[in-house]
C-alpha cells in the first residue's frame, strides 16, 4: 500500500512552495473529532444479536446442479499431494496440504514462525492468519498437529487485533480490497471457533465478534456481487482474496454467506476463462509488480486457473489459493465453467467492465465523509483524490493512525487534518491524486488460437497511475509486448518502470490497439523524478525471430506475429538485463501501435513485415490515423474516439459482462452464463447458485 505514500510525496513535490506554506498554516491546529460512522461498514453489527448458526444449521454453499468435472477432482488431488510433498520447505501452507492429505510429520517451525508474524502484528499478518484459522477448523485433533503447537495457535487467534477500531499499535495493512476481505473473513472465523471465550484484545466474545463482523463480510460480498473487483484482474491480489472466500465458502456458519463467496468465486473463475491465454492471464491488472510482468510468466493466479479449470498448468508446490482449493469440501466450481474455459481457447471476444469512478460514488449511495464510505475509497486506492482526501485526513487522524503502517511515513501532514487546503489542492493536482484510484475498467480481449490483445479502453489517459498494467498482447507464455511511460519511482507499489507510471490513451479493436502516451508538466516534479520516455518491453530470448523495419519492430513466436510501432526513434537498452527486453523511445509525448498475424491470417512472416511496414500512419497531435493491411483505417480522434471499418467501435463504458455466454448489465447483481443447453444462474438477491437446462423457468436473462 505504499502507492498512496508515494502519490502524497509526488503531489507535494508539485506545489509550489507558497501553495505547501499556505497548506500547512490553514491546516494547524483544527482539533477534528470526527464524523459519525456508519456502523456497517468501521464498527459491524449489534454485538447484542450476534447471529451465530450452531455448525448443525449450516447449509451446504452448492447448488442446485453444481457438480465438480472429473478433471477439476483430478487436478484437486493432484495438487494436494505435490503441496503435501514439499512440507519439507517451511512454508505455511505445505502444512496446511499436509494435514489434509494426512501427510504425517508438520513442520512446527513453518507454523510458529507465521505465529510470530501474527503476534506482531505485522504487514500480511491476515494471509497467515487466515492460513492458521482453517487448519484449527477443518484440523483440530488432527493426530499430526502436536497439542501444544495447538493451543499456542489457539492463543494466537485469541489475541490478536482484528479491525482498526480495536485497540493496540499494529503495522498491518487494513485497507486495501484483499486485506478487507482477509481481515473481515479472519473475525468471522475466529468467532465461530470460539464463541463464548473472551478475546484478550477487543474484550469481545467470539459471539460478539461474529455479529461485528458479519455486516462487513456482507458489505464487501454485495460490492463485488455489483461491482466486481478494485483490483481488477491482479496477478497478484486475486490470489489474496480466493483463501478468504474459500474460507468463507468452506467454514461459514451463516448459509448466504457462504453462498454469495461460492458465487463470487464462481465470477472469478468466470474471469479466468475470458482473459487467461497459454497458461498467464494474459489481461490488464489493476494491481501487479515488475516481477510479475517483466522476465516471464510468474503469475499467482496460475494454481487457481489450473485447478479450477484446467488452463495452463501450477508453477508453485505452496501457492496459496492452490492449498485453499486443494483442501476444499465445499467448494468446487459449476463444470459448466470449464466448458466454456475449453470452448473458449481456440477464439474469443470479450468486454468486461469492474469499478467505479469516484464521481459516480453518490449514484450507489456512496458518498465521501462517513468512515465506512472512506473504507470503501481506500479499498480501490482513492485516497488523495479531491472528494476523498478530507475524509481520509479525518478518518486517520480519528483512528490514531499517524504511527501505523505507511501512515508514519507521511505523519509530518497530520497538520492538515481539517484544513481547507486539501480539496482544492487535490484537485488542481488531479493527474498526480487520481492516479491510484483504481477506477471503472472497461477489458477488451480478442483471442484466436495464435494470440491475444487485451487492453483497458480508453482508462484515465494522462493521469500517473500505481500499479496498473494497462495493455499486453501475448504469443505464448513469454512472448509478451507492451509499453509503460515510467512514472519515475522505484518501489513495487507506485508508477515504477514497468507498472503504473503515466497512464495512456489506449484504444483496442480486435488484433490492433493505438496507444498514446500524453501528460501534463509538472516543473519541480519534473526536475526531481519523472522521465521524459516511453519504452516496450519486448524480449528477444522469447521470440524465434526478431526484425525491425523503419518506425516497426517485429516479432515471430511459432506461427504468431506482433508489429509494435513507435512514432519516436527506438534503440534498444543497452545495460544487462534490460539489453534482452527493453525498447526505448526517448520524448515527453509518444504514440505506438501494435498489430498482431499469424501465418493462417497473414502468409508468412516476410509477408507480414511488408505489409504492416509499409502501412500508412499518419500523426497530428491526438489525432491518429492508421491503415492496417488486415483491418483497413482505423482512426483515433482528439477526444479518443476509436474508427474502424467505417463505423465508430464501442469502447465502453461496456456492461459487468458481454460475450458469447453472458449478457449482464452493469450494476445488476445477477449473472447467467449460458453454454450448450445449460446455464449456470448466479443471482446475489435471492442467493441462488444453480445449473439448469437453458429456457428454465425463471431462468432467463
Amino acid at each position: 500500500m505504499d502507492f498512496a505514500r508515494t502519490t502524497l510525496l509526488a503531489a507535494l513535490l508539485a506545489m509550489a512552495p507558497a501553495a505547501l506554506s499556505a497548506a500547512h498554516s490553514a491546516g494547524a491546529g483544527t482539533g477534528y473529532d470526527g464524523p459519525a460512522h456508519r456502523t456497517t461498514a468501521i464498527h459491524g453489527g449489534s454485538a447484542a444479536d450476534p447471529g451465530v448458526l450452531p455448525p448443525s444449521s449450516r447449509a451446504a454453499a452448492q447448488g442446485e446442479g453444481i457438480v465438480p468435472s472429473p478433471g477439476f477432482l483430478e487436478r484437486q488431488a493432484e495438487y494436494l499431494q505435490v503441496c503435501s510433498d514439499s512440507a519439507s520447505t517451511g512454508d505455511l501452507d505445505a502444512q496446511l496440504c499436509r494435514l489434509g492429505a494426512n501427510g504425517g510429520l508438520i513442520d512446527a517451525d513453518a507454523i510458529r514462525t507465521a505465529l510470530a508474524k501474527i503476534d506482531n502484528r505485522e504487514d500480511c499478518a491476515d494471509f497467515y492468519l487466515n492460513t492458521v484459522l482453517r487448519i484449527l477448523a477443518m484440523y483440530s485433533g488432527h493426530p499430526d498437529l502436536d497439542p501444544g503447537l495447538q493451543a499456542d495457535m489457539e492463543r494466537s487467534v485469541l489475541d490478536f487485533k482484528y479491525w482498526l477500531d480495536e485497540p493496540g499499535p499494529d503495522m498491518m495493512c487494513w485497507w486495501s480490497e484483499n486485506h478487507q476481505v482477509l481481515f473481515h473473513t479472519a473475525e468471522l472465523i475466529a468467532g465461530q471457533l470460539f464463541p463464548d471465550r473472551v478475546f484478550s484484545n477487543s474484550g469481545m466474545t467470539g459471539a460478539e465478534h461474529i455479529s461485528h463482523a458479519l455486516p462487513l463480510v456482507h458489505e464487501w460480498l454485495d460490492y463485488r456481487s455489483v461491482f466486481g473487483f478494485s483490483e481488477w484482474h491482479s496477478n497478484v491480489y486475486f490470489n489474496e482474496d480466493m483463501p478468504a472466500l474459500l474460507n468463507l465458502a468452506d467454514l461459514a456458519w451463516d448459509a448466504s454467506v457462504a453462498t454469495k463467496a461460492a458465487m463470487i468465486l464462481d465470477l472469478m473463475t468466470f474471469d479466468f476463462a475470458n482473459t487467461y491465454f497459454k497458461g498467464v492471464y494474459a489481461t490488464v491488472h489493476g494491481r501487479t509488480y515488475e516481477g510479475k510482468q517483466v522476465g516471464g510468466s510468474n503469475d499467482s493466479t496460475s494454481e487457481a486457473a489450473w485447478i479450477l479449470l484446467g488452463l495452463g498448468g501450477y508453477r508453485s508446490p505452496n501457492n496459496f489459493t492452490g492449498s485453499f482449493l486443494a483442501t476444499s469440501l465445499r467448494y468446487w466450481p459449476p463444470d459448466i465453467l470449464e466448458a466454456v474455459a475449453a470452448d473458449a481457447e481456440t477464439f474469443h471476444e470479450h468486454r468486461q467492465r469492474d469499478g467505479i469512478d469516484v464521481t459516480d460514488g453518490p449514484l450507489y449511495g456512496i458518498g465521501y465523509e462517513d468512515f465506512g464510505d472512506i473504507m470503501f475509497w481506500w479499498g480501490m486506492g482513492a485516497y488523495v483524490t479531491s472528494q476523498v482526501i478530507e475524509g481520509t485526513f479525518e478518518m486517520v487522524d480519528y483512528y490514531d493512525l499517524w504511527d501505523s503502517y505507511f501512515w508514519s511515513d507521511v505523519a509530518f501532514l497530520e497538520p492538515l487534518v481539517g484544513s481547507p487546503i486539501l480539496e482544492p489542492l487535490s484537485a488542481h493536482l488531479d493527474d498526480l491524486t487520481r492516479g491510484s484510484a483504481l477506477e471503472a475498467m472497461d477489458t477488451y480481449v480478442y483471442r484466436t488460437p495464435h494470440y491475444q490483445l487485451s487492453g483497458a479502453q480508453n482508462y484515465n489517459p494522462g493521469l500517473w497511475g500505481s500499479q496498473q498494467h494497462i495493455w499486453q498482447a501475448t504469443l505464448d507464455a513469454d512472448a509478451v509486448v507492451f509499453t509503460t511511460y515510467p512514472g519515475g519511482m522505484e518501489d513495487d507499489y507506485t508508477a515504477g518502470a514497468w507498472t503504473g507510471g503515466w497512464l495512456p490513451r489506449a484504444l483496442f479493436y480486435r488484433n490492433v490497439g493505438i496507444i498514446l502516451y500524453r501528460r501534463d508538466r509538472y516543473p519541480q516534479a519534473d526536475e526531481r523524478f519523472f522521465v521524459e520516455y516511453t519504452h516496450a518491453y519486448f524480449p528477444k530470448w522469447a521470440f524465434d525471430e526478431i526484425r525491425s523495419a523503419g518506425s516497426w519492430t517485429f516479432g515471430k513466436k511459432g506461427d504468431a506475429y506482433v508489429a509494435l510501432y513507435s512514432d519516436n526513434p527506438v534503440v534498444w537498452a543497452e545495460a544487462s538485463p534490460e539489453s534482452d527486453y527493453e525498447l526505448i523511445a526517448d520524448g515527453f509525448a509518444n504514440t505506438w501501435i501494435v498489430e498482431l498475424g499469424s501465418l493462417p491470417e497473414s502468409g508468412t512472416f516476410d509477408a507480414f513485415v511488408e505489409a504492416v511496414s509499409s502501412a500508412p500512419v499518419i500523426i497530428s497531435g491526438d489525432t491518429v490515423d492508421y491503415d492496417s493491411p488486415s483491418l483497413g483505417q482505423l482512426s483515433v480522434s482528439a477526444g479518443g474516439q476509436l474508427f474502424a471499418e467505417g463505423r465508430h467501435v464501442d469502447t465502453g463504458p461496456y456492461d459487468r459482462w458481454d460475450n458469447r455466454y453472458a449478457s449482464q448489465p452493469f450494476g445488476t447483481n445477477r449473472t447467467v452464463i449460458v453454454f450448450e443447453g445449460r446455464q449456470l444462474i448466479l443471482d446475489f438477491d435471492s442467493l441462488t447458485r444453480t445449473v439448469v437446462a437453458a429456457g428454465s423457468r425463471g431462468a432467463g436473462m
